[in-house]
């Protein structure tokens, strides 16, 4: 068994995100133009805003972009001592096999019921929760803990596998762990 098992980010994401960044850059760049030759009242304040909003999505692309170039793009690392997933957007770090009670495939219960999620339940969920730093996404993780009985949800869906590897690779390194743990 590896040491570590890592996944990388599907490429059509990687050109997702700098498609995103041109495009919102450039359109937002373009507004603001288009505002400057408005007078107040005329739609000027509304063009800013939106020219606002675009150069922000276009900034949130390249620091994404960045953040998993970094990485190599690589957007999971699953361990023997746990699980760090970059590929939902939560900076919540390392996920420990030894705060895991349980693991469930599941499906989604929203609009795409043939996606399958693996859930972590975990001993201590509002402490992964308390992790992320956004109020957005906390909310998010607090969603996902009602819903799915976990803050820890993720898919293949960006990336580079198959959900049977992804499953595989989760569940071998699990019972390395928990075989390990017995040993000791």
């Amino acid at each position: 068994m590896p040491k570590e098992i890592t996944y990388q980010l599907k490429k059509e994401k990687k050109i997702g995100l700098i498609t995103t960044f041109l495009v919102s850059g450039i359109a937002g760049i373009g507004v603001f133009y288009l505002a400057g030759s408005l007078r107040f009242g005329s739609g000027r304040f509304f063009s800013l805003l939106v020219g606002v909003f675009l150069l922000l999505v276009a900034t949130l692309c390249l620091l994404g972009y960045i953040h998993f170039h970094k990485e190599n793009f690589t957007a999971m690392f699953i361990s023997p001592e746990g699980i760090r997933d970059m590929s939902t957007g939560h900076r919540i770090g390392l996920i420990k096999w030894e705060d895991v009670e349980q693991i469930k495939v599941m499906d989604d219960i929203s609009s795409n019921l043939k996606r399958k999620y693996i859930v972590l339940k975990l001993k201590n969920p509002d402490e992964y929760i308390a992790r992320e730093p956004g109020n957005a996404k906390r909310r998010s993780l607090e969603i996902k803990n009602k819903f799915y009985g976990s803050p820890i949800c993720f898919s293949n869906r960006v990336l580079e596998c198959t959900f049977d590897e992804l499953k595989e690779s989760v569940y071998s390194m699990y019972e390395q762990y928990k075989q390990q743990d017995r040993q000791a």
